[in-house]
């Protein structure tokens, strides 16, 4: 199995790909990115091309960069003249296994924006972050929060799936959650103060992580101390996972998984282990979500 390349080696190839239909003596210059590649075809024991002056040009093949296009798509992954300009994580998922090479991020295409005058929201055509008038996103002081309003307590780990969770709730069927986004750097800080308030108040509601369906999904919900997962039902999961969802850089978690998963999730861990295989957030729209208890 290969690894996908970033999409800045497929646009590199891309790039030279076009060059040497005009210019067989087109080059690319020595890079991180040039490395990544000839380090990717090392692993498949070929070489694209060959060096020029000392090590500091390199002169593809056109013949084999069209041979590392047909691999990435016999792998499944996206070929190297594919754009993503205009997707985000979730159109590019129903793309490639890899959604985040999309260009538009969840929070692009957002300003935090304060407002003294009620006259001037009628100037804005949304209500804070509106989805379909859905949906709407604000920020909350995790002091002010009464915790015991709220059956579940719902942490979403990316940030698109929980801009869509207008769509998700639908088929989870939970009463009165109070959904949250994990976090990137700027609010995790207090989605963890929240989370432990939870536990440490609302011990007899779920605390649930609804995430990537892989290791480190599982290791984060598994330390933290949730007490649910909300993912698709078993079977649906053993027919949909996908092996590029299953990276290398996650398998250091294994280990400390198969001493620590709880009881209730280890067919789940099972599952990825035995197949070498996971699911991102972004491949589960429109199918029944149900909640995976870490007693069983």
């Amino acid at each position: 199995m290969a690894d996908d390349l970033s999409l800045k080696a497929k646009g590199l190839l891309a790039t030279q790909h076009h060059k040497l239909l005009f210019d067989e003596a087109s080059v690319a210059n020595v890079s991180r990115i040039l490395e990544e590649i000839l380090n990717w075809c090392d692993d498949l024991e070929f070489q694209p091309g060959k060096w020029l002056k000392s090590n500091k040009t390199y002169r593809f093949d056109r013949d084999y960069i069209t041979q590392i296009n047909q691999i990435l798509v016999d792998e499944g992954y996206a070929n190297i003249f594919d754009n993503f300009d205009q997707d985000n994580h979730r159109s590019a998922a129903q793309r490639s296994p890899n959604e985040k090479q999309a260009k538009r991020k969840p929070t692009h295409h957002l300003i935090l924006c304060a407002v003294t005058e009620g006259a001037a929201l009628d100037a804005i055509n949304q209500c804070f972050y509106s989805c379909q008038h859905q949906q709407t996103n604000i920020e909350l002081d995790v002091s002010q929060v009464r915790l015991n309003a709220f059956d579940c307590l719902v942490i979403v780990e990316n940030r698109d799936s929980f801009n869509d969770w207008f769509e998700y709730k639908h088929y989870a069927n939970l009463s009165k959650p109070l959904v949250i986004y994990r976090g990137d750097k700027y609010h995790s800080t207090a989605c963890k103060t929240i989370l432990r308030s939870w536990l440490n108040t609302q011990d007899d509601k779920p605390a649930i992580y609804f995430g990537d369906f892989d290791l480190a999904g599982l290791r984060i919900a598994t330390s933290a101390g949730y007490s649910h997962l909300l993912l698709p039902e078993y079977t649906w999961l053993t027919k949909n996972v996908i092996k590029q969802h299953y990276p290398d850089n996650q398998q250091k978690y294994l280990a400390r998984l198969e001493l620590d998963c709880p009881i209730g999730w280890q067919p789940l861990l099972q599952l990825m282990r035995n197949k070498r295989t996971g699911l991102r957030q972004q491949k589960m729209y429109d199918t029944p979500l149900i909640l995976y208890s870490n007693l069983g």
